[in-house]
């Protein structure tokens, strides 16, 4: 098919550009009769063609900001600036230069700057004296892995800063005091080394008192002490190691309602029992080296009694050990999602945790891949010891979602544990893990069974 006459004739002037007739409410005061060949963009105000550039990556808004004289102060007025040094000069020569320039100019602005991402090479202290005077409200610094990475002194001078995110690889140097921003209502941050920082909570807790948020991602630590008095809502300790001798202690946050906790786990704990958390979030990994199943039923034992719960396969595996854990009382736990592994035993390892569990309301299940070997339990063996434990009844439950849970024998008695004791039960939600006929039978098999409560409907879904 032929398409060269629906190609506009620039030389006749039939462009795109040249049949826009900007508009008296775009501010261009041009009539409707006048600046047929004006630039389409000619109307929008300096915040719009700002915007439109926060969206492009650096490389790609330096060279939007070279298409005319009206975008060269766009990158200057945009509320948003992602400055990655190695995406946006991959191997330019002098590029060092050249980034700096072209960050210099970005950053020259008078609008406000409300977000900032720095991924730099080296040290450019000249950028956040630049963002300091713009008022920048987020930061997020990166840093490589170089003994001459160190943290710019002028990032102290961004006191109008809200959230802060340093993500330095493997920083070793200590930290600095964040005394200075005052305003600070969140800090990330990621693989710095927080064994020889002693002091540094302290501080930050003293100046930064509208903190609410603290994330500690692959960061290094030995003794971890979180006291207060604090307004941080939210803790996240995120695949941290650890020190042989490692602690955590928390206390005196009486706002504190989330805990996320994942990775491996430091040998102690000492966690106020006072504070009232709302949602903890134990996706604890089994250590290699040396058991901590005492640690891991303490630290349980003293933060896991909250409305909404999140286990991992391995603290769900400790509940089949009835002698230790029946003591661990879970009787707030209203909302329960376990995360367990696609072994052939996993999934009852979640019945005797119900037991623990007495007045949940909720539950999810949702498995996950493994590489272990798969372990089959016998006729009358262990896994319908567990099913067959007594107060397995949750009298409570109303809502169930299983999530690409498949038809092996503990993933089918599962789910007639579930239907079985419970009287309540208003809907039961199966994303099966296979397709196909292996699906049709399992769900003939599931429609069969018998279920205690007469309202239950089980519905089966395609997507989790």
């Amino acid at each position: 098919m032929r398409t060269k006459h629906l190609i506009p004739n620039h030389a006749a002037g039939l462009t795109y550009a040249g049949a826009y007739v900007p508009r008296d409410d775009y501010g261009s005061g041009v009539g409707a009769g006048d600046g047929g060949g004006r630039d389409p963009f000619e109307g929008f105000p300096e915040e719009v063609l700002g915007l439109i550039v926060s969206r492009l990556p650096f490389r790609s808004a330096v060279s939007a900001s070279a298409v005319s004289r009206r975008w060269r102060g766009a990158l200057a007025a945009a509320p948003a600036l992602d400055l990655d040094f190695a995406a946006a000069f991959p191997a330019a020569p002098r590029r060092r230069a050249a980034f700096a320039a072209a960050a210099s100019d970005a950053l020259s602005g008078s609008a406000p700057l409300r977000r900032l991402r720095l991924a730099l090479d080296g040290l450019f202290d000249q950028a956040f004296a630049a963002a300091a005077a713009r008022g920048v409200e987020r930061l997020e610094l990166h840093l490589p892995r170089s003994r001459l990475a160190v943290l710019p002194p002028s990032l102290l001078a961004c006191t109008s800063l809200t959230s802060l995110t340093l993500l330095l690889d493997h920083y070793a140097v200590p930290l600095p005091s964040l005394s200075p921003l005052t305003r600070l209502s969140r800090l990330h941050l990621a693989a710095v080394s927080l064994a020889g920082n002693g002091g540094f909570f302290d501080d930050l807790f003293s100046h930064c008192t509208q903190l609410h948020d603290l994330v500690l991602e692959q960061c290094h630590i030995g003794v971890l002490c979180l006291a207060g008095p604090s307004r941080l809502c939210s803790l996240a300790i995120k695949d941290c190691s650890w020190t042989q001798e490692s602690s955590i202690a928390v206390s005196e946050m009486p706002e504190l309602r989330i805990l996320r906790y994942s990775g491996a786990m430091a040998s102690r704990h000492t966690i106020n029992l006072g504070i009232s958390l709302d949602e903890v979030l134990l996706a604890i990994e089994k250590p290699q080296v040396r058991p901590q199943e005492a640690t891991l039923r303490d630290l349980i034992a003293s933060v896991g009694n909250v409305r909404n719960l999140l286990l991992s396969p391995w603290c769900i595996e400790q509940f089949a050990r009835p002698d230790e854990w029946s003591k661990v009382k879970l009787d707030k736990v209203r909302r329960l999602t376990c995360i367990i592994e696609r072994r052939e035993e996993s999934a009852l390892a979640v019945a005797p945790l119900l037991t623990n569990c007495p007045n949940v309301e909720e539950l999810s299940v949702s498995v996950v891949p493994t590489q272990c070997k798969r372990r089959r339990c016998s006729g009358d063996g262990e896994c319908h010891r567990v099913v067959g434990r007594k107060g397995a009844t949750m009298k409570h439950l109303r809502g169930v979602r299983m999530e690409y849970i498949d038809e092996s024998r503990s993933g089918f008695e599962l789910v007639k544990v579930l239907l079985k004791n419970s009287p309540t039960l208003e809907i039961m939600t199966i994303v099966p893990s296979m397709d196909g006929l292996e699906q049709a039978k399992f769900r003939r098999r599931v429609l069969k069974l018998r279920k205690t409560s007469q309202n239950a409907s089980i519905q089966f879904s395609t997507t989790g």
